[in-house]
């Protein structure tokens, strides 16, 4: 049963509870289809999905981004990895996540918050929407190549 439908992150507001299900969601099915040894497109992926949610999750939180970051985007697409190693680096980004989550208070998801080098203003209830789509589209794409090969 899908996480929103089995009751998770229950004591989650309805938005902060999408993000918490999708992401349990997206680490679930990433489990699921990543092959043993992922070829360099699927550990794109897994490195992207990782790197995307924690830099995104610091423009939420109202931070900029910290050079280990912008390393690590540009190591997205180094090629092969470790399925073990991947899947761990994501499954630690989320649970974070989902962490801080519970720790937020008083949330007004109408708050800007700013994005990227050029700070883009975007609310913050939109920004969170926006992880769990980004998370599910590259979950997407790598179980579409996972079946391809």
């Amino acid at each position: 049963m899908e996480p929103w439908l089995a009751g998770k992150h229950a004591d989650l507001d309805p938005l902060r509870r999408l993000l918490a299900c999708s992401l349990d969601h997206a680490l679930a099915d990433l489990r699921r289809w990543t092959p043993p040894e992922p070829n360099p497109d699927l550990c794109f992926h897994l490195r992207h999905i990782a790197g995307s949610v924690d830099r995104l999750w610091t423009y939420a939180l109202g931070a900029q981004l910290e050079a280990v970051q912008l390393a690590y985007l540009a190591a997205e697409n180094q090629g092969p990895g470790h399925r073990d190693e991947l899947l761990a680096a994501v499954a630690e980004v989320f649970d974070r996540v989902q962490i801080q989550l519970r720790m937020l208070e008083d949330l007004d998801y109408r708050e800007p918050r700013y994005v990227g080098r050029q700070r883009v203003e975007v609310p913050l209830g939109l920004l969170l929407g926006h992880i769990a789509e980004h998370t599910q589209r590259h979950t997407g794409q790598l179980i579409a190549l996972a079946k391809t090969k």
